[in-house]
């Protein structure tokens, strides 16, 4: 009876490792949010949210959203990639900006606006681009289940992009992270 015992911890715990290491697998490809009552993450789908077809200076709800689950304190920390591109034929200034939008209270979270990058170029001969991370960390307190979501713009101050966006790949993710303090 002792080695029966014995054998069948071993088999219980071979497929627990098993099933580990398929969940280990299956985190690791995809990008869905994962939510608890203490912290969570949500990342970006591998893509791009395009910001050309939206007038520049306009805020766009992007789909990176985390639920701060009930009242208390929370540290926010996302990371926003961003990519500004212009023809070089012209004088550019233009940027990408992010912020933390409090979707429950329709307000800003306060001082989390990044400039997530930035391009003053003169004319060129030929097509330029800039692309780069910025980080938001903020600590809110609330007093319900709050919703919490990136929204980001593009501004031309002079000239014009051809290609603003931010996104998501292999070499660097857009997300958004809380805990719980």
């Amino acid at each position: 009876m002792h080695v029966v015992r014995h054998r069948l911890s071993a088999v219980i715990a071979v497929v627990l490792l098993c099933l580990a290491g398929a969940v280990i697998s299956l985190q690791s490809t995809t990008t869905a949010s994962a939510q608890g009552p203490d912290g969570g993450v949500h990342h970006m789908r591998p893509g791009s949210l395009n910001l050309q077809g939206t007038p520049s200076g306009r805020w766009v709800n992007t789909t990176v959203v985390v639920t701060l689950p009930r009242p208390g304190t929370y540290l926010l920390d996302a990371d926003v990639r961003g990519r500004v591109a212009g023809d070089g034929n012209a004088r550019l200034l233009a940027s990408v900006q992010a912020r933390l939008w409090n979707v429950t209270n329709g307000t800003l979270v306060p001082q989390s606006e990044r400039l997530v990058t930035h391009m003053n170029t003169p004319p060129l001969s030929g097509p330029v681009a800039r692309q780069s991370t910025a980080p938001i960390s903020e600590r809110i307190t609330v007093n319900r289940e709050t919703v919490i979501r990136l929204q980001v713009r593009r501004v031309n101050s002079v000239g014009q992009t051809y290609r603003a966006d931010i996104f998501s790949d292999g070499s660097g993710r857009t997300s958004l992270r809380y805990q719980r303090v």
